[in-house]
């Protein structure tokens, strides 16, 4: 397979995960379109969601899970309290940014209703990253970015979307981005500051709840039709706990926790994996489910397939095997780095030993430094092969 153009990469069983947050997309999709429209009482569902992430704060002691640092066990230093303000003002101004756009009441397309929108948020996870994770992006990534692209637009193009943007579609990015600067401020919580995931559950909920109760609040006081409570009234009891029950376990407990499971053991692009998959399959399911007036817009399939396979290059799970494309990759510099290490040892040792460098590579280590050149030599060819 050395020769082989393409190869694969890291593979790691908690991947799954990003199924699984697909899966809990797709789920919550298929429900909610089985409820009739106008049972659903979105702020109410919104405290109790909130409630729901509080609940993660238990995590660690069901599972006995030890978190990353013994740092994150100091809930109550003032830098904790600044860094869960700013995840507090954060959260707040994502909220605030999609009242005002619907207030706004905008009778256009949303670029971020398109396949379009999933390209806006990888490049805003990639400018994001830079300025606060100090990410750093090698040729390989902006091969999968242009790809990624290509096949994006390729895709909106077949859907005819692209006929009916207009500068107003472009006003839902805002709390796109908002949303997506939410996304990079956890994970830097966690690989920067060493915060729990289950912590950042737990005052994510108590935000939510806070800003969803003034909501409530603020409704019920000035609000003199009572439009929550007539919106009560009229809906089927039946639907409103199934919308109830449905924006709680999926909406908002699995689609969090699973989302903040990524974020603890991948990168912000795994998640954007999840969405691309579950984009495929609602619209498959949407050209399926009318197949005489949609079934012509399944040749999507084939760009969609490339545009997965341009985000498993993206996020390492296939690696270019050709022009050094994979020479920066974190498995190829995890084992030149394991490479060099055994490097210095060989330079150390005074008798001849034997070094396994790679699954079936072992080589023989005399103690000149001549010989010593040679084994660097050999590695180093070894590894562009």
């Amino acid at each position: 397979m050395k020769n082989f153009p393409i190869s694969v990469g890291k593979i790691e069983k908690k991947l799954i995960l990003i199924i699984l947050l697909a899966l809990t997309h797709i789920l919550y999709y298929v429900f909610k379109n089985l409820v009739p429209k106008g049972n659903d009482i979105t702020l109410i569902n919104g405290i109790a969601g909130s409630l729901s992430l509080m609940l993660a704060k238990i995590f660690p002691c069901i599972f006995k899970y030890q978190s990353k640092s013994r740092k994150s066990e100091k809930n109550c230093t003032i830098i904790n309290i600044k860094h869960y303000s700013i995840l507090f003002l954060i959260i707040a101004s994502v909220k605030g940014a999609g009242k005002f756009e619907n207030r706004l009441e905008l009778k256009v397309l949303a670029v971020t209703n398109i396949w379009l929108g999933l390209c806006f948020k990888m490049i805003f996870y990639i400018i994001l990253s830079i300025i606060i994770l100090k990410s750093k992006y090698y040729i390989h990534n902006i091969i999968s970015v242009i790809l990624f692209s290509v096949f994006t637009i390729i895709i909106d193009y077949i859907f005819e979307y692209l006929n009916y943007l207009e500068l107003s579609s472009f006003i839902s990015l805002l709390p796109h981005i908002l949303d997506d600067l939410l996304s990079v401020y956890m994970k830097y919580m966690i690989d920067k500051k060493y915060h729990s995931y289950w912590n950042i559950l737990f005052f994510m909920g108590l935000d939510c709840l806070i800003i969803y109760s003034i909501e409530f609040i603020i409704n019920i006081k000035t609000d003199s039709n009572n439009n929550i409570l007539e919106a009560i009234e009229n809906a089927e009891t039946i639907y409103i706990i199934i919308n109830f029950f449905l924006d709680i376990i999926f909406n908002n407990y699995l689609r969090l926790l699973l989302t903040m499971l990524i974020l603890d053991y991948f990168s912000l692009n795994h998640v954007l994996i999840s969405q691309a998959m579950y984009f495929i399959v609602v619209y498959f399911i949407y050209c399926v489910s009318d197949f005489d007036n949609y079934g012509r817009y399944l040749i999507f399939l084939i760009p969609s397939f490339f545009q997965i396979v341009s985000l498993l290059f993206f996020i390492e799970i296939l690696e270019f095997n050709f022009c050094n494309l994979n020479k920066n990759t974190k498995r190829n510099i995890m084992l030149r780095e394991e490479t060099e290490m055994l490097l210095r040892n060989a330079r150390n040792c005074t008798l001849s030993s034997d070094i396994e460098v790679d699954d079936g590579l072992i080589l023989n280590v005399p103690p000149k430094e001549k010989n010593s050149m040679e084994l660097y030599d050999l590695i180093i060819g070894n590894e562009s092969n």
